[in-house]
């Protein structure tokens, strides 16, 4: 919890950043540390899923081809955990895969949306708020 300027308590929301890019992870985490989210960024599913229940994030950037355990399986895994507010964060996919058959997959497996590499600051930016009032 932190205080905004009048003294009102406020909570960020929180993003988990998953993405074997060091680059991509490092410049999506200093644009929305700049926006005031909370933001962890790893670099791995198996380190995503590992931590997932004990940072409860509001919001999830996921990466599909990474090695291991890819982007697709994270999303179906998580979309498995029984607890229902888990299980409903809004994921949204970023990644260089822009064929359509890539994007309907994602879509089917729960993904709430997704962004296609390169991507503009201010487009991640927009898809992170529409994301996180569309699950309030």
């Amino acid at each position: 919890m932190s205080s905004d300027n009048n003294g009102a308590s406020t909570s960020a929301k929180r993003v988990l950043v998953v993405d074997d890019n060091e680059d991509i992870r490092n410049l999506i985490s200093i644009i929305l540390t700049g926006e005031s989210y909370e933001v962890l960024a790893v670099e791995s599913g198996t380190k995503a899923l590992e931590i997932y229940s004990e940072f409860k994030p509001d919001l999830i950037l996921l990466d599909i081809m990474m090695p291991g355990i890819s982007g697709f399986e994270v999303l179906e895994q998580i979309r498995d955990i029984r607890s229902a507010k888990l299980n409903s964060v809004p994921i949204v996919m970023i990644t260089a895969k822009s064929l359509t058959d890539d994007i309907d997959k994602a879509i089917k497996l729960g993904a709430t949306s997704y962004i296609v590499k390169p991507f503009r600051a201010e487009s991640l930016k927009q898809k992170v708020i529409e994301n996180l009032t569309s699950n309030e």
